[in-house]
């Protein structure tokens, strides 16, 4: 199993996705997923932007400790779209899109090897949830502080960055062990871009249903520290790609409608 998954080892048994034979014996699935993730816990954070709002999660979920590589992304699809090559940098120039489709294929992958259960999917985190794991607990606007002068220890930029992706994990992570939350590449999140609701209290926001533009967090390595706050958020529809801009994934429960 993974050593860095927090997630204690499960032994279930489960039928396969559809497409698989009706009549197979169950498999027993062991949870060991493919990628590194740590286990989320529910809990609330303060965002602030012009307005302050206690944001809350109701759900634990887990999350990538580190954005998808190159080596990871390949294996997964057979191919690397990336403009700098290296198997430990993040894989960037990645559609919106092209980051569903791996979250999709990796999580047939996974239940199909019986590393996770048919109750779980890979998928983009929202945007609460990304900022959520991003502050860690912190009551800053960075997971290291109130300003972006200790950011060269956390997060590549273009200070730090040499014009160019970095391996991944090699800055210091946050408190819940979670690298480059803060720079390298810019993360796809699941949110449609509009302005945020007004309400003082929210409680997992999704964002809008529809829209034009698909968000992404965390700032890179093409842009100034100032821009690795949790709260910065930039936008770019989901079939375009460019070379800051990658993803990490989130693997969750299957919410059920009541």
């Amino acid at each position: 199993m993974n050593p860095l998954c927090r997630y204690s080892l499960l032994i279930l048994f489960a039928v396969l996705g559809p497409g698989c034979d009706s009549g197979a014996t169950p498999k027993p699935v062991v949870f060991d997923p493919s990628l590194p993730v740590r286990e989320i816990p529910p809990g609330h954070y303060t965002r602030v932007t012009d307005i302050r709002q206690q944001v809350t999660l109701t759900r634990s979920f887990w999350i990538g400790i580190h954005e998808v590589t190159q080596q990871e992304y390949e294996s997964v699809m057979g191919s690397n779209p990336s403009f700098y090559r290296g198997e430990s940098l993040p894989v960037e120039k990645i559609s919106f899109q092209q980051a569903v489709a791996f979250c999709s294929t990796l999580t047939r992958r996974d239940r199909e090897a019986g590393r996770i259960p048919v109750d779980m999917i890979y998928r983009l985190p929202t945007e609460a949830e990304w900022e959520y794991a991003c502050l860690a607990g912190a009551t800053t606007p960075f997971a290291f502080g109130d300003t972006e002068e200790e950011s060269d220890a956390h997060a590549w930029s273009a200070e730090n960055a040499d014009d160019k992706t970095n391996p991944v994990g090699k800055k210091q992570p946050n408190a819940w062990g979670l690298h480059d939350m803060h720079g390298n590449v810019w993360e796809w999140v699941a949110d449609w871009f509009a302005p945020h609701p007004k309400d003082a209290v929210l409680s997992d926001p999704i964002g809008p249903p529809t829209g034009k533009h698909r968000v992404f967090k965390g700032g890179g390595w093409y842009h100034e520290a100032k821009f690795v706050r949790s709260t910065t958020r930039f936008m770019m529809e989901p079939g375009m790609s460019i070379n800051f801009v990658g993803f990490r994934v989130v693997l969750a429960k299957i919410e059920r409608a009541n």
